[in-house]
């Protein structure tokens, strides 16, 4: 047995009464992750104080660091870069960032992992499809988790997060023993998504006779079905549970307007969200205003780049990783709605929630699912609790619900069918498509 595998089935035996004390030792003084988790948290607040230059400087330096030693210990990267023209030594200014180029999920895949990593030791692999579908795989450094709690803990902090504060996970694990487990590192309740909601209340109910679940967290549409459960069919649990709600962390998807409402309503708490993805290399969140993503220039550097459509591309670096380095990587997704200072990218909005969610109508013009499904009026909301789009073909799809009043028959009276140019077809549902990581998808692909 390997000490990973080890050490994961003994943590799974703590209880939360003897975690709930572990997790009152502040990360600053956590064995292997202090040092840096110490680092950033004073960077983050220190960062936000400087003026746009002494933010040009700090961007570079991480930066040339990187491309120093991305291009002297990857072949990748010494082949790519050569190829085109550039070297390292040319980064002097600022602007000059603007010379490296551009690398995207499929350029990198032409290359073994090991032929873009370096020799760094230290690490471990990670895999992710992303909001393309596209395989990828690289190599993470474990210190990234000072990092990355760091960064975290700021965003939580705006509703008033401490780590010793449960959290109840909805996420996509599939690995549970029970429809609940305590998980010590992360100091959270993990649902196992898939599980009958009997059976999560029924261990949920008796988890909060003894502790208080202060923070839900995880997928807003496994949330927001959730809420939907405690609304409709247990509110006895329901009550229970907002006794000691403070506050929602909504991560992974888009967090759609609809589903973000209900959610607030039925537990009468603050939501918040962020913008990340597997890569880390950008990391944004909500700081001043709802679906207002501010990225972090203590995590990595975020660029918009023109596009061919009336968006940009989001392009991201991230400083820290230098297992896998990911330079002006084209993270696939668009935004729009920039705000800039002297180069620096301080806000954006996400265009399409993740890339990818359109569908084609009958002239083969890109129609957008947020718009379609939360941008309408639709009754067939007041009796299905998800609505998702599969495309046939061009001009045809499929409208997937999933309702206990209404049938296929009646569906389309309750769809705002008009100005579409759609042929357009329902599918009643038990459960919504969920993708393999438990997400629920707006597009079935």
């Amino acid at each position: 047995m390997s000490i990973a595998v080890f050490l994961k089935e003994n943590l799974r035996c703590i209880p939360p009464s003897i975690g709930m004390l572990v997790n009152k030792i502040p990360y600053s003084l956590r064995p292997g992750l202090a040092t840096i988790y110490k680092k950033r948290a004073v960077e983050i607040k220190k960062f936000e104080r400087l003026s746009a230059r002494e933010k040009q400087t700090f961007i570079l330096n991480r930066i040339k660091d990187l491309t120093e030693f991305s291009y002297s210990n990857t072949k990748f990267y010494k082949n790519y870069y050569d190829s085109k023209g550039f070297h390292p030594s040319k980064l002097k200014l600022f602007d000059d960032i603007q010379k490296i180029p551009l690398t995207s999920k499929s350029i990198l895949n032409e290359y073994d992992i090991e032929d873009r990593s370096s020799y760094v030791s230290d690490k471990y692999i990670v895999n992710t499809g992303g909001s393309s579908g596209t395989p990828f795989s690289f190599y993470i450094q474990p210190s990234s988790m000072g990092h990355e709690w760091a960064h975290m803990h700021h965003v939580w902090g705006k509703l008033n997060y401490k780590v010793s504060d449960f959290k109840l996970m909805f996420g996509g694990r599939s690995d549970l023993r029970k429809a609940i487990e305590y998980d010590v590192v992360r100091n959270h309740f993990a649902v196992d998504i898939y599980a009958e909601y009997k059976l999560v209340a029924d261990q949920l109910k008796r988890i909060l006779k003894k502790h208080t679940i202060s923070y839900l967290h995880g997928y807003p549409s496994s949330i927001y079905d959730f809420a939907i459960y405690c609304k409709n069919e247990n509110n006895e649990l329901g009550a229970l549970l907002k006794k000691g709600l403070r506050g929602v962390f909504l991560g992974s998807e888009y967090p759609h307007e609809h589903y973000r409402a209900i959610i607030e309503e039925i537990f009468n708490v603050k939501t918040i969200s962020w913008y990340g993805h597997t890569e880390r290399a950008i990391l944004a969140y909500e700081k001043e205003e709802r679906f207002k993503y501010e990225p972090f220039g203590t995590y990595g550097f975020s660029e918009a780049l023109n596009s061919e459509e009336n968006d940009y591309r989001l392009i991201a670096t991230s400083y820290y990783n230098f297992a896998s380095p990911l330079i002006r990587y084209d993270t696939g997704d668009r935004i729009s709605e920039i705000e800039t200072d002297e180069g620096i990218l301080n806000s954006f909005k996400i265009t399409k929630g993740r890339e990818g969610e359109f569908i084609l109508d009958n002239n083969g013009k890109m129609i957008n699912l947020t718009g379609l499904i939360f941008g309408r009026h639709h009754e067939i909301f007041n009796y299905s609790k998800f609505i998702q789009v599969k495309q046939i073909s061009v001009g045809k799809i499929e409208i997937h619900f999933v309702s206990d009043s209404i049938e296929v028959d009646e569906a389309s009276k309750f769809f705002d069918e008009r100005n579409l140019n759609l042929e357009i077809t329902y599918v009643k549902r038990d459960q919504p498509y969920r993708t393999s990581s438990g997400k629920t998808a707006l597009l079935i692909k």
